[in-house]
């Protein structure tokens, strides 16, 4: 009998990261090892379409208890209101059902939202130490978490990409630039624009393809209004096909966020052989070594983000080089397949305990 997982996410209609993360693992070997059962608890869209996913998603969740009988629960969970959904969901599986949990953790701004207020703090605190394994996404986050919980119930597992050879780019007049992620301040995007209008001020040629949601309009109406049209292409989300064509006509990634996890952007940039301009935040300075594969910059700092894009955009044996270093990299550290069997540890470590 292969050991029971109820897994509990976003809708993989959603878009963003957990939802990448939630695919490659049902895509994996992971599927065959262990009966994965998923329910679907958020969808972005208007609050009432988001109230009847997760109604019906908890209602779900209490049949599965009676009638799958989970061996163990996977819970994905950010923060804000995924934290305060999800804490329904651990402390009823196991509190009343005393069925081991899992809480995977792709919070960008978990420390923010913890720092918020003592009493959110004592929240965190005893909903998190009623899980039997927290799932990190950096070293850099494990330290943050084991003030909360014992660092024995912590495990780093890096976010993964299914490795893939990597295009054969068309020699180009102009390097074309590419940002993956929602539109705004937490993602850097304003910070991002307002350095295309310096590279244009200083005659640096480039196209951006700013690819995402969130605040689309606004982005785009900025874009007029620092005449920086002929430099920028704002699509919208895209995914699928769409997202593979960008990614193998872009030259370099670029995502100067504010706060991260660790973006599955970037090692989908990694994957496509690209180099990487983005900022010490999260678990990114685990993955780019500044001037090694990608350049690292402070959050806001848009002079700094100016000439990481100067510099990599005007040299391409530069950016060839750094590229190729990151396909190394992601396939030697993380590839999905990999990653899956140290999954399948923390799974397991969870049954024993259980059996």
């Amino acid at each position: 009998m292969k050991p029971k997982v109820l897994v509990i996410g976003s809708s993989t209609k959603d878009m963003g990261g957990i939802v990448s993360v939630i695919v490659n693992i049902e895509n994996s070997h992971i599927a065959e090892q262990y009966n994965l059962q998923r329910i679907e608890t958020y969808i972005t869209g208007s609050i009432l379409a988001r109230l009847l996913i997760f109604m019906k998603g908890f209602l779900q969740f209490l049949g599965k208890l009676v009638t799958f009988k989970p061996d163990m629960i996977h819970i994905h969970m950010s923060y804000n209101g995924s934290f305060y959904r999800k804490s329904l969901f651990i402390l009823v599986g196991r509190k009343l059902f005393r069925v081991p949990v899992i809480v995977h953790i792709h919070a960008s701004s978990f420390d923010v939202f913890y720092n918020r207020h003592p009493l959110q703090q004592k929240l965190c605190k005893y909903v998190l130490n009623q899980v039997d394994k927290l799932i990190v996404l950096s070293y850099t986050w494990q330290e943050f978490f084991s003030q909360i919980v014992p660092e024995s119930k912590i495990e780093v597992l890096y976010n993964g990409v299914f490795i893939k050879e990597p295009p054969i780019r068309e020699e180009r007049p102009v390097p074309r630039c590419l940002f993956m992620g929602r539109l705004g301040k937490r993602k850097g995007v304003y910070d991002l624009l307002l350095a295309i209008q310096q590279l244009k001020q200083r005659g640096v040629e480039a196209v951006f393809t700013l690819a995402g949601d969130g605040e689309v309009n606004e982005v785009r109406a900025l874009v007029d209004r620092y005449d920086i049209s002929d430099y920028v292409e704002v699509p919208g989300w895209i995914r699928g096909e769409e997202k593979e064509r960008l990614l193998q006509h872009a030259d370099l990634l670029v995502l100067p966020s504010y706060h991260e996890g660790l973006p599955m952007a970037v090692l989908e940039g990694m994957n496509s052989g690209l180099p990487i301009v983005s900022t010490r935040v999260g678990g990114i300075p685990e993955v780019i070594t500044d001037e090694l594969n990608g350049f690292l910059v402070e959050p806001g700092d848009v002079e700094s983000l100016a000439h990481a894009l100067e510099r990599i955009i005007l040299d391409k044996e530069l950016r060839l080089q750094m590229g190729l270093n990151n396909k190394q990299l992601v396939t030697s550290k993380f590839n999905m397949t990999d990653l899956m069997h140290n999954l399948s540890s923390i799974y397991d470590k969870v049954h024993v305990n259980v059996s």
